[in-house]
């Protein structure tokens, strides 16, 4: 068992937002998150509805849609549902899973308190979410 947590926390060493976090962050960090493990084929965010949680993808990989258009393929080390989480409002794509997957997840009151214990967390996540935003803005949403 001890084993399993150390890879677990290993892993989180791989993921470039927590990739600067000390193995005592990681493990405080690994266990405000929960496991769960998804079928390809699943929708894992609906645009246009609210969001609750924050994930980490630790493996496989998903598509990222915006008004039924592909914008992004992502995989291990990619997150996803922190600008809904941010700003309450709605999701701004679709991310369904490619093929079979294993995310880490955390709930809005987990993220907020990620953030809160760990701000590189946050200092790490700036360059993809100016990205997403600046994307955003250059394909806004036609209704």
């Amino acid at each position: 068992m001890h084993i399993h947590k150390r890879s677990e926390e290993d892993e989180l060493s791989r993921v470039p937002i927590f990739a600067g976090l000390g193995p005592k962050e990681r493990s405080k960090i690994r266990s405000m998150m929960s496991g769960a493990n998804v079928e390809a084929g699943q929708v894992l965010v609906q645009q246009g509805t609210y969001g609750h949680e924050f994930f980490v993808i630790q493996s496989g990989t998903a598509k990222v849609e915006r008004d039924g258009e592909l914008v992004a393929e992502i995989g291990p080390g990619n997150f996803q549902g922190e600008i809904s989480l941010l700003d309450g409002g709605l999701r701004t794509a679709t991310v369904t899973a490619t093929s079979p997957m294993a995310l880490l997840i955390a709930s809005h009151q987990e993220f907020t308190s990620l953030l809160d214990k760990a701000p590189i967390i946050a200092r790490q996540m700036l360059p993809a979410l100016v990205a997403r935003l600046r994307s955003l803005a250059e394909h806004p949403h036609n209704d």
